[in-house]
C-alpha cells in the first residue's frame, strides 16, 4: 500500500477528528414562546378549576356535617318533648275522668249529678247527613 492511498483512505475519518467533534455545539431547542405561554395559561386554568372544585367539595362536606349535627340535636330534643307530651296526656286523662269531675264539683258545693253519662265520640272523618228542610204549609 502506498502512502498516498493510505492518506486517501484516512481522509474521511480525518475530517471527523476528535478535537473538532468536541468543539461542536449541542443542539438547542428553540421554543415558540407564544405557544408555551398559551399552554401554560391552559395549565393554570385547569389547575385553578381543580382547586376550586375541591374547595367546593370540602365546603359541601362541612355543610353536610353541620346539618347532621343539627339533625342529631333536634332528634334528641324531639325525644324529650315527646316524653313530656305523653306524661302531660296521661295527667290530662286522669283529670278529666267523670269521677274526678264529680268529686271536684262536690268539694266546690255543687249539686251532685244523679247519673254520670259519658258522651259518645263521633268520628270526624265521616260527614254528617244533610238536613231536609221543608216549607211550613201554614205560612204563605
Amino acid at each position: 500500500m502506498s502512502p498516498a492511498t493510505a492518506v486517501a483512505r484516512r481522509s474521511p475519518a480525518s475530517r471527523r477528528s476528535p478535537a473538532r467533534s468536541a468543539k461542536k455545539r449541542p443542539f438547542r431547542l428553540i421554543q415558540n414562546t407564544k405557544a408555551l405561554g398559551s399552554r401554560r395559561l391552559g395549565e393554570i386554568i385547569a389547575i385553578s378549576i381543580l382547586v376550586v372544585s375541591l374547595f367546593a367539595i370540602v365546603v359541601g362536606h362541612s355543610m353536610l356535617a353541620q346539618g347532621q349535627l343539627r339533625l342529631g340535636n333536634l332528634s334528641t330534643e324531639l325525644a324529650k318533648e315527646q316524653s313530656i307530651h305523653s306524661t302531660t296526656v296521661l295527667k290530662v286523662a286522669g283529670l278529666e275522668t267523670p269521677a274526678r269531675v264529680s268529686s271536684e264539683a262536690g268539694s266546690l258545693h255543687l249539686v251532685q249529678p244523679t247519673q254520670i253519662l259519658q258522651l259518645p265520640s263521633a268520628p270526624l272523618d265521616v260527614p254528617l247527613p244533610t238536613l231536609k228542610i221543608t216549607p211550613d204549609p201554614k205560612k204563605p
